[in-house]
């Protein structure tokens, strides 16, 4: 399966080569709750769309909404470091910068 992250305040293009190098992407609360996860898109990269397409070995968590994909933990694949949840991923595309 094939996820992507568009261009943001927080997915800058600084963020993304250190995903592509460190071969991991990591997620904060989403606003208003207190559970890290990664956020991303399902499929690829829009044309024309800044961002990082990815893939990962690690499932997203189940009952995300359409299109959406969240990785939340502890739990296999997904490490919780202080206010932050991180997968392993192979950036596939990198459109930023």
């Amino acid at each position: 399966m094939t996820y992507y992250r568009l261009e943001s305040e927080t997915q800058t293009a600084q963020v993304a080569l250190k995903q592509q190098q460190q071969g991991e992407i990591w997620g904060a609360p989403a606003w208003g709750s207190e559970t890290p996860k990664v956020k991303a898109y399902v499929g690829e990269l829009p044309d024309g769309k800044n961002g990082v397409e990815f893939t990962t070995d690690t499932p997203p968590d189940r009952g995300c909404p359409p299109g959406q994909a969240f990785w939340s933990g502890p739990r296999d694949g997904v490490e919780v470091t202080g206010n932050y949840a991180r997968i392993r991923v192979t950036v596939t595309r990198n459109t930023q910068g």
